[in-house]
């Protein structure tokens, strides 16, 4: 989003764009939203939170919960290099929405609300299964908050998904919060017996339409995150054995 000097989250397919602005500033942490962190500007903002976004290794980290030299697992790796960046606070409205990243942030300039990666386009989301939250359940509450402050705002901006106008836009965050019920509840259902977590993320796509070949060791990876998060907010005993950790669903 770019708004009278101010380029928020520079960086995917952008990525090697150097379009200049006065401030630079990224919603979250994350290697596909920073690009523009490297460039010249009088200010740049990360949320103090996702620091870690400002060397591979954090970022790595905080995606994959591991780090590896060159390993071929690191698909999202679209910056692939340490940050060197100065932080101060841009001339915007900070609305903390942490969920995605433990710092992730929109940001309210003008009359519109950028959300970043607060939530998500339903073909996004039908697409990987499982939206991508380090913490499942404070997401849902930041987009509860998100949804309270749309009254107040002309317009709604997301990073992975449609530009729609704020109804539908609206309508896009009660779809991820409906969407988000029905993930728990299969994951209840995947936890009906002894699992463990990569288990419970393929039995959950599987159950949402995936093919055998389209359930990757990277997605189960980046996917596993998003329902060790949703499982550790259920009630669920747990055990370990030589297969790992496994889960099932108490009572």
């Amino acid at each position: 989003m770019a708004y009278e000097g101010i380029v928020i989250d520079l960086g995917g397919r952008n990525s090697d764009l150097e379009i200049e602005a006065e401030s630079q500033i990224a919603t979250h942490g994350h290697s596909d939203h920073i690009a523009g962190l490297f460039l010249d500007a009088k200010k740049k903002y990360l949320p103090p939170e996702d620091m870690w976004g400002v060397s591979l290794m954090g970022r790595r980290m905080a995606v994959y919960g591991f780090s590896c030299a060159d390993s071929p697992l690191f698909t999202y790796d679209l910056i692939k290099e340490d940050l060197q960046a100065t932080f101060s606070n841009p001339d915007v409205q900070i609305l903390k929405t942490p969920g995605h990243t433990p710092g992730h942030t929109a940001y309210l300039v003008g009359d519109v609300l950028y959300a970043g990666d607060a939530f998500f386009g339903q073909r996004v989301l039908e697409s990987f299964v499982f939206p991508f939250y380090v913490d499942f359940w404070r997401a849902m509450e930041s987009l509860k908050l998100i949804k309270e402050e749309s009254r107040s705002v002309e317009g709604i901006v997301i990073s992975h998904g449609p530009v729609y106008e704020k109804r539908k836009m609206v309508e896009l965050i009660d779809f991820n919060l409906k969407y988000g019920e029905k993930l728990v509840s299969y994951v209840k259902e995947s936890l009906s017996d002894w699992v463990t977590s990569q288990q419970v993320v393929v039995r959950v796509m599987e159950s949402l339409g995936k093919r055998k070949e389209e359930i990757t060791p990277t997605s189960v990876i980046m996917n596993e995150k998003t329902a060790l998060s949703i499982i550790s907010g259920l009630r669920v005993e747990y055990q370990t054995t030589e297969e790992g950790v496994k889960y099932k669903i108490s009572g």
